[in-house]
């Protein structure tokens, strides 16, 4: 597909006049009038502070907002007092159209990439509508050290509460580490900044043909920096504080999106990550911010009830995929007539490891094994919850560590998973 395709004729239109520019910023939208404004807002803010003798552009690829979000795009006012005292030599560029893709998905970050090629940007930034406290200051600490320091791919780290974003770092972070080597602490919050040359190397990749989330996209391009000879990076930020997501993914359809694109992930870059971690190390930037908001409602109850029947209801799949001494030890810890009690983070990563083996034999339907493999993930978590209630956010760190070293640890059992002809060997 080239990218003149995945661009509309009124955005190529816009995009014509506005020559070859230093920066883009992409602002892919969908039903955004809440919080857009303030957001390019802080977008012109940030890029007239920080960048002020820099070409810089807005796209704002819209995926068809029935509520205005165009509009007030187009017609968000620049004149900020901040932006008054600035001393931007350059002329403000703002370019909104529709896109032809999917709303809220990651159509239109490839709309921004063929924005960002037609007019030859060095940088990329991509940006999420719904994030209703942007500052110009992270703008530019996103924007920075692809401009400055040459890194390809930038990454927000923002604090959560301790039990915050279990995905990340029960399974997406540990996997990612056992696999390609560097400690990562980001976020997939949808939100980054990249070189030209690793959006033109993203183009082309094979997860736009199925439209994936914004998480599953996040997840696919640090997997492809890691494993390729991109460089890295984590900057913290302050809290997120988002708006309302109506229609958003549930967590079954986000955890098949964000795990299929991590297996995904392995299978197209098994030649690099089979012989050996890279061994190449993120560069984190920043002062950690301490997170002070309020503890998330987690029905610990109800997540060991669905391990529990899915454990029991999914039992011939699971025989499918894990070894027969996997799956003994996995019907052990749904035996405790107590619920989820201990589930012992060496299980976790062969069950993890051997669920990725079975993705890469193809041995049932891709969806169907990740579906599977989600009532796991609600035992693991729920037992992690369940053993930290009382730690402190040191502790519950010091706990997050020791599962990714022992994912390192289990490495040569992924890799054995992996190259095995036999399946489970039953």
């Amino acid at each position: 597909m080239t990218r003149s395709s995945v661009l509309t004729d009124e955005l190529v239109q816009q995009l014509v006049p506005v020559g070859q520019v230093d920066i883009l910023v992409g602002l892919p939208t969908f039903n955004n009038a809440a919080t857009v404004e303030s957001v390019v807002t802080s977008i012109h803010s940030g890029l007239a502070r920080h960048f002020p003798l820099e070409r810089t552009v807005l796209i704002n690829p819209d995926g068809g907002s029935d509520d205005g979000t165009p509009a007030i795009v187009r017609g968000a006012p620049l004149a900020t007092e901040e932006m008054r005292g600035s001393r931007s030599l350059r002329t403000t560029h703002r370019v909104s159209a529709p896109f032809p893709g999917l709303p809220d998905r990651s159509a239109g970050v490839r709309a921004v990439f063929a924005a960002a090629d037609l007019l030859q940007a060095r940088v990329i930034v991509v940006l999420s509508p719904d994030l209703a406290n942007l500052s110009a200051d992270w703008v530019a600490d996103l924007t920075r050290p692809v401009w400055k320091d040459h890194l390809d791919l930038v990454l927000p780290i923002h604090p959560r509460h301790r039990f915050e974003g279990p995905l990340l770092h029960q399974l997406v972070r540990p996997l990612l580490r056992a696999a390609y080597g560097p400690r990562l602490r980001a976020d997939l919050a949808g939100h980054f900044a990249c070189s030209a040359r690793f959006a033109s190397h993203m183009y082309a990749h094979p997860l736009w043909q199925r439209d994936a989330s914004r998480p599953a996209l996040t997840a696919t391009m640090v997997a492809t920096a890691l494993a390729r000879d991109f460089t890295l990076g984590q900057v913290h930020l302050g809290a997120c504080q988002w708006a309302s997501r109506p229609g958003g993914p549930g967590l079954s359809e986000l955890f098949q999106d964000v795990v299929g694109a991590v297996f995904e992930g392995l299978e197209s870059s098994a030649p690099a990550w089979l012989a050996s971690p890279s061994g190449r190390e993120s560069v984190t930037m920043g002062t950690p911010v301490r997170f002070e908001g309020q503890e998330p409602a987690i029905d610990l109850a109800a997540m060991s009830e669905r391990f529990i029947a899915g454990a029991r209801d999914l039992g011939p799949l699971l025989q499918q995929i894990l070894t027969p001494e996997t799956h003994a030890r996995l019907q052990a810890v749904t035996h405790t007539g107590e619920g989820v009690r201990s589930f012992p983070d060496a299980l976790w990563a062969h069950v993890v490891y051997e669920f990725a083996a079975a993705h890469h034999r193809a041995v049932m339907n891709r969806e169907h094994l990740s579906q599977a493999l989600l009532p796991l993930y609600l035992g693991r978590t729920a037992s992690f919850i369940n053993d930290m209630t009382a730690a402190d956010d040191l502790a519950t760190e010091a706990r997050i560590e020791a599962l990714e070293l022992e994912f390192e640890t289990a490495r040569p059992y992924l890799v054995e998973r992996w190259n095995s002809e036999g399946g489970t060997g039953r």
